[in-house]
């Protein structure tokens, strides 16, 4: 997991992290471009998604952005960064599998008995 992404040993980024999560992006260039990234997060805080629903209503984007690198671990910081410059859209498409992880849903049913 970890080893190809920073070629980092997985247990060290365990010791220091403790769980963490790859989320990976295949994004489209063009038609006949597609380049893929991956990430490694630590699970996303409380606090950190109490930050980001305080800031939502002000500027959605801005929100997701920081929610999105308040998670990311430390040693990619700069490379989300430099992506971000290049694809800013892909900070919409991790908040949400970050928000998905606290447990925001997309399909809620209820049923009245």
């Amino acid at each position: 997991m970890a080893e190809n992404i920073l070629n980092l040993n997985e247990q060290e980024l365990r010791d220091k992290y403790g769980k963490l999560y790859t989320v990976a992006i295949d994004i489209d260039v063009d038609d006949a471009t597609t380049e893929h990234r991956e990430y490694l997060f630590k699970k996303p805080t409380v606090v950190s998604f109490d930050r980001f629903v305080k800031r939502v209503s002000t500027s959605a984007y801005k929100a997701a952005e920081d929610f999105v690198k308040d998670s990311i671990i430390d040693e990619q910081m700069q490379s989300i960064k430099a992506d971000i410059e290049d694809f800013p859209a892909i900070v919409l498409t991790i908040n949400e599998k970050l928000t998905n992880m606290l447990g925001l849903a997309k399909d809620v049913s209820v049923k009245k008995f």
